[in-house]
Formats: structure tokens, sequence, C-alpha cells
């Protein structure tokens, strides 16, 4: 009776772990939580800080569950072109969905490059310290399927993520707001 007791319970402990594997969760998963932008860097093949844009904006969020979503904004030239009658400027719409606005084809793709976001799900390797996003959706529908791979590397509350194409040297940092 007492090996049937224990077998059960290995057996238990170990279908327990199978059903995470592969699935961040909040006991070790540095990510967790939500993150605000504080600044855009360029890198150097030795990912030395080349310029850096801290005139961003932005939110980045893990769930212990896997799931992430992202928005961010680079604020530099957008208020020049910030006249639309979507919203008045007093604070009321004028409606749901894209409503009408002032802005001609120039300004749309300004308004448009300097904003992304994405959200879908992710996998965080501490082993290697790359994290791994698939685009369920978002901003720009092509993106659909995308596998973005990040280098991260968590100090404290600040969150450094790097592009691992070493084609594209470029960074952010992120400072935590909140666990989830």
């Amino acid at each position: 009776m007492k090996w049937l007791l224990y077998y059960l319970t290995v057996v238990l402990l170990l279908s327990c772990n199978s059903n995470n594997k592969g699935k961040p969760n909040k006991s070790t998963n540095s990510l967790a939580g939500t993150w605000k932008y504080v600044a855009d860097r360029l890198l150097d093949n030795h990912n030395n800080v080349i310029k850096e844009d801290t005139a961003v904006d932005g939110l980045l969020i893990y769930t212990p569950g896997g799931k992430m979503a992202v928005q961010f904004i680079w604020k530099k030239g957008r208020t020049s072109i910030m006249n639309d009658s979507i919203m008045r400027h007093d604070g009321f719409s004028t409606g749901l969905g894209l409503g009408a606005n002032t802005w001609n084809l120039e300004q749309s793709h300004k308004l448009i490059d300097t904003y992304d976001a994405y959200y879908g799900d992710y996998v965080a390797n501490p082993e290697t310290n790359i994290v791994t996003h698939v685009v369920s959706g978002g901003l720009r529908p092509v993106k659909t399927g995308t596998v973005y791979k990040r280098i991260f590397e968590v100090k404290g509350d600040s969150l450094f993520l790097q592009n691992v194409d070493t084609m594209e040297r470029w960074g952010v940092v992120c400072i935590r707001i909140s666990t989830n």
C-alpha cells in the first residue's frame, strides 16, 4: 500500500511538471510584469550605445502564463502633425472607427512609422537570455505569425532588450512599473 501511495505521488508530480513545460511562471520568470519604455538605442558591433532616444513612451506587458502585449511610440516629430478630427482637441471623439482626419499621405506615414503595437505569446529562456515573441495580431496585420527574438537582461527593475540580428544593432530600455 505504501509503494502505491509513493508511486501515485511521483506520477502526480511528474504530470504537473510536464503540463507546464515551456510555459513561464511567476516564480521563475523575471520578465513577468508591466514595463515602461524609457529609451530606444542604436548600438555598435560591441553593443556600445551610439545614439539614444529618450523621447519614447509605451508599455510592454508579460503575463506569467506566456502572453505578451506591447505598444510604443517615438514622440519626436509627432506633435507638429497631430491636427486630426478623430479627436476634436476637446476630449470628445467624433465616433467609433477610423473617423475622418486631415492627415495627408506623408503625415499618415509619419504617424504610423512612429507607433507600433502587437500582442501574442512569448517564451523566455533564462539559459540563453532570449525571449521569443510570436505575433497573434497588431497594428500591422501582415506581421501576424511573425517571430521576434530578443536578447534580454533584467537588472533590478530595469529591462534591456536587444535584437538578436547582428545586422540590425538596436536595443530598448524599460523600467518595471508593476508585477502581474
